[in-house]
């Protein structure tokens, strides 16, 4: 009551005394501010970006894919100021401002590899609290090269409480990167989240950390066992994507764990995502694309079977579509094939994750179709085209239905979008059916949530 009579009274005064223009909105905007408890929004949260002048020039592309003028806040914390840009070329509004971090040079680094510029990467935590509005709920720290998907962060933000200390984000794919650094560190190149009171405690404990922790190779573990001896343990969502990977990140990509896509990182150390395109730039701009129409399902994994055809189908929606020409159970397409090796050792593993290996020949791999357009048709539908990619020699035995499936040139795929609020709800795998057109030797695909009874089992 007390806090609805201040504002009454502050309404009051702005009316009758103040010379600017009193609108309606003024109104909802206050109330919003003083509301802790309103859902969280994109304009709750601050983006953190480490980098510096030596590398910014090159990965700022990454930045300006997915930063939203106007919607999205935050810095890019850089070692020096740049060199000024020709006011010609000049993109600054396409990507957060630049600041300078401070000076961490007092600051002791007793570790033989790497760069101290870590330490000051490690104290951006604790500036970027100091520097940021009253209203952040959360401090999210990624890198130059981080691509975030900033829709998706809010639905996983808005699971957590922001009011408690919380520190969220996801561990390495590799083991041995893990085993390096800690299984309760949450890795900055696939991005981390801070809330409000930790980001409130670290400001403060920050500088004794790196005083107490500087034999450590990375930022990233710095904040970590600060935020340990705070006493708060890292909560970890599975969207965020440090991408310690080497080579084709395909088979992880196409098999995407049940929870909203929040970032990807590492594509100077990947092959193309999309080998048709001729940069990394050019194939995630294609990604984005579908997010932007529909963040929520990008890369959400459904399998479902042409029953006619005793073909089975994976769906990763705004990705790819893999067509196997027999049955496999779905547990296995579940199971990211391993396209790739470790990120540090190049090998086969291990990962933190199951995988299956890719078929020893043609004739034991998926036919595969890569993501070209996603269209809106109308009351929340979508629908989305995905066309014939070579990806090797192709099967030539004749039993063994790969004759009649490479008739298949393009699938389309039919959905909803999924509602904002759906990842803040219990989480289920959607189903799909799958149907083979043949006057135009297409198939046809309908994502939908499942039915009662309903699961991804096959034929029998």
């Amino acid at each position: 009551m007390q806090l609805i009579f201040l504002v009454s009274v502050s309404l009051l005064f702005l009316f009758f005394f103040s010379n600017t223009p009193f609108h309606p909105q003024h109104i909802t905007a206050i109330f919003n501010h003083c509301d802790s408890s309103s859902p969280t929004n994109l304009a709750h949260i601050l983006f953190n970006i480490g980098a510096s002048t030596a590398t910014w020039a090159n990965r700022r592309r990454f930045v300006e894919l997915w930063w939203q003028p106007n919607r999205t806040r935050g810095f890019v914390w850089l070692d020096k100021d740049l060199p000024p840009s020709p006011p010609d070329i000049s993109t600054h509004h396409h990507h957060p401002p630049c600041r300078v971090s401070a000076d961490a040079s007092r600051f002791p680094y007793t570790n033989p590899y790497g760069s101290r510029d870590v330490v000051r990467i490690a104290r951006i935590v604790s500036e970027a609290y100091r520097a940021g509005p009253e209203d952040v709920r959360w401090f999210v720290m990624g890198d130059d090269d981080t691509v975030f998907f900033p829709e998706n962060l809010v639905s996983v933000l808005g699971r957590h409480d922001w009011e408690e200390m919380k520190y969220i984000g996801g561990i390495s794919e590799s083991v041995e990167q893990n085993v390096v650094t800690s299984y309760e560190m949450g890795f900055g190149g696939g991005g981390f989240a801070v809330s409000r009171p930790l980001a409130a405690e670290l400001a403060g404990a920050m500088d004794g950390c790196l005083y107490r922790y500087a034999g450590m190779y990375c930022g990233d573990m710095r904040v970590q066992a600060c935020v340990g001896e705070i006493g708060v343990t890292l909560s970890r969502e599975l969207g965020f994507h440090q991408m310690d990977i080497r080579g084709d990140p395909y088979g992880l990509l196409a098999a995407h764990p049940v929870a909203p896509l929040v970032s990807l990182h590492h594509f100077d150390t990947m092959n193309l995502i999309d080998p048709r395109k001729p940069t990394q730039i050019d194939s995630l701009k294609t990604l984005i694309s579908a997010s932007r129409v529909d963040p929520g399902r990008t890369l959400q994994q459904s399998v479902c079977y042409e029953t006619t055809k005793n073909w089975s189908v994976s769906v990763s929606w705004g990705y790819t579509v893999q067509l196997y020409p027999w049955i496999v159970h779905a547990r296995d397409l579940f199971m990211p094939i391993q396209t790739f090796k470790t990120f540090g050792t190049h090998r086969n593993g291990p990962f933190t994750f199951n995988t299956r290996p890719p078929g020893k020949g043609p004739c034991e791999r998926p036919l595969v179709y890569m993501f070209d357009e996603v269209g809106e048709t109308g009351s929340g539908s979508v629908s989305t085209r995905y066309s014939r990619v070579q990806t090797g020699p192709e099967c030539e035995r004749g039993d063994s239905g790969f004759g009649e499936a490479s008739m298949v040139e393009g699938v389309q795929v039919f959905s909803h979008k999924m509602a904002p609020d759906e990842w803040r709800k219990a989480q289920r795998r959607y189903c799909c059916e799958a149907r083979m057109v043949e006057e135009d030797h297409h198939m046809r695909i309908t994502i939908r949530k499942c039915r009662r009874g309903e699961s991804a089992s096959p034929p029998t």
